[in-house]
């Protein structure tokens, strides 16, 4: 997962096909103590397949926050945790009257799902019946979750518009290395980059016996996954298959990534990292997410550095490399969806909108019960009492009625949310592949790019030109370029050219 909560790529496993907090999923009304019933004398209860792992301690939380939403609109939830989202695709598949999933561009895929019918489609009621969640989401984050011009599914507003910045371990590169400048001199380009990891392996081989901080072995540490937003270059038609339009190209374009100069010559930048020392030498044997760094990069916001700062022994710096540019994919990275046979779609948007609108009610759901749970400090911020419930908040409702864990400052969502005002717009929003002409090239291209990435993601290959040649010979072979002629042929219809 990266540091930041962009997108926030993770699995965690597990999870379960039977509701976590009632006696089941076909119990769609309960009356309990102090709710309100609604005129028939009842409360609906909504079941939500959320995203990741049952919390250790969840019946405190979910006896909470069902009093209070019963009370305020006459709905309770059962949480069914999702784990690796199997069982969910089973029950989408199968026609579940199940109420309220997540869904994005990463999991449980949000286009596919919706052009196969398994979402409900929420256009005209989310305008009509709920104008406070309408009118409090931009315009331009609705725009991004259309499919074939209909919205399915409610996207999450917070960190929806990406922003790439190179980081560091301020203490270590500032203070004791001396290379604040180098590391402020950084921008677009990887080789920006080269000086500051030069001066810092220079000091470490020269006083530290070439160690790094936190028993790292080279300045940039990483696994095998490689760089963060080598692809920033590019708004993704087909990330999977590296094909997008550059940033900028006013002709809308799609080309391949390794098509481009300026993508090239990063990877080659890289693969000189790798030989200079720049980059650990064992990154392709580890599968685990680096704990700590000296310099990295990351997807966070101006203003985010407490956000980075979690869990370590050093404060960090941030330095901007582009951005913040707001795509499809990245609009839809974290989405809530209606069962399309949800017996309950009316008060599942109502729910949906209240977790957007009700700074109350958002806080209980991302930290559970205060006073048990949590805490306000009076200042802004809370502070986490234990671990009891933790839940993936980033996968419920917006940011920015929040307040931030401390030691985070009470306006990082504030300064979050500017960061999303002032997002460059991609000419493609709204826009998703159809890759029905295209499954057998798409499936044959994706397992030749998983034989590549990784080395060139870690500058691994020595010979980068040579490397992509062989790379792009076995791709045409199945039909790569009808691949990026079919994008082209979809994007033009789309943008009506």
């Amino acid at each position: 997962m990266s540091a930041s909560v962009f997108a926030a790529c993770g699995d965690n496993g597990g999870g379960s096909s039977t509701p976590s907090n009632s006696s089941g999923s076909d119990s769609s009304k309960v009356q309990t103590d102090n709710q309100e019933p609604d005129g028939n004398g009842d409360v609906v209860n909504l079941v939500w397949w959320h995203y990741g792992e049952q919390p250790k301690n969840l019946d405190r939380a979910i006896a909470a926050l069902n009093e209070k939403s019963a009370k305020d609109i006459g709905i309770t939830i059962t949480f069914n945790y999702a784990g690796d989202g199997t069982q969910q695709k089973v029950a989408m598949q199968t026609g579940a009257t199940d109420d309220i999933l997540f869904t994005c561009a990463w999991y449980v895929n949000y286009a596919t799902a919706a052009q196969q019918g398994q979402l409900y489609d929420i256009t005209d009621k989310v305008q009509n019946d709920t104008p406070e969640l309408w009118n409090y989401i931009p315009d331009y984050v609705w725009k991004g979750s259309e499919i074939n011009g209909r919205i399915y599914a409610v996207p999450t507003y917070k960190d929806v518009a990406a922003s790439q910045f190179w980081t560091c371990n301020k203490d270590f590169v500032f203070d004791t290395a001396d290379a604040e400048a180098e590391f402020k001199a950084t921008g677009m380009k990887f080789s920006t980059v080269t000086p500051l990891l030069e001066k810092l392996k220079n000091y470490a081989d020269t006083n530290l016996g070439g160690k790094y901080p936190n028993d790292l072995t080279a300045p940039y540490y990483m696994n095998k996954g490689g760089i963060i937003g080598a692809d920033m270059w590019f708004n993704a038609v087909l990330d999977s298959l590296h094909i997008g339009i550059k940033q900028g190209d006013s002709s809308n374009k799609v080309v391949s990534y390794f098509d481009d100069a300026d993508y090239i010559e990063d990877l080659k930048t890289l693969s000189e990292w790798h030989k200079a020392g720049y980059i650990n030498a064992d990154c392709m044997q580890i599968d685990r997410e680096p704990e700590f760094m000296v310099v990295g990069s990351s997807k966070v916001w101006e203003g985010g550095e407490a956000n980075l700062e979690a869990g370590k022994n050093y404060k960090v710096a941030i330095n901007r490399r582009c951005g913040p540019y707001a795509t499809t994919s990245f609009v839809t990275g974290s989405m809530n969806g209606i069962f399309a046979n949800s017996k309950h779609p009316d008060e599942s948007l109502q729910y949906l909108q209240y977790i957007n609108t009700n700074a109350e009610y958002r806080n209980m759901l991302a930290y559970g019960v205060e006073g048990e749970n949590w805490k306000d400090n009076g200042d802004g911020t809370v502070t986490k009492l234990n671990s009891d419930y933790e839940p993936y908040a980033f996968a419920q409702a917006t940011f920015f009625l929040l307040k931030p864990v401390a030691p985070a400052a009470a306006d990082m969502y504030t300064t979050m949310k500017a960061e999303m005002e002032k997002a460059e717009l991609s000419d493609l929003l709204g826009f998703t592949l159809n890759q029905d002409s295209i499954q057998t090239e798409v499936a044959a291209c994706t397992t030749v790019f998983e034989k590549y990435m990784s080395s060139f993601m870690t500058g691994s290959f020595a010979d980068v030109d040579a490397s992509v040649a062989e790379m792009i010979k076995e791709l045409e072979v199945v039909g790569y370029r009808r691949v990026i002629e079919e994008a082209q042929t979809q994007v033009d219809a789309f943008l009506g050219e």
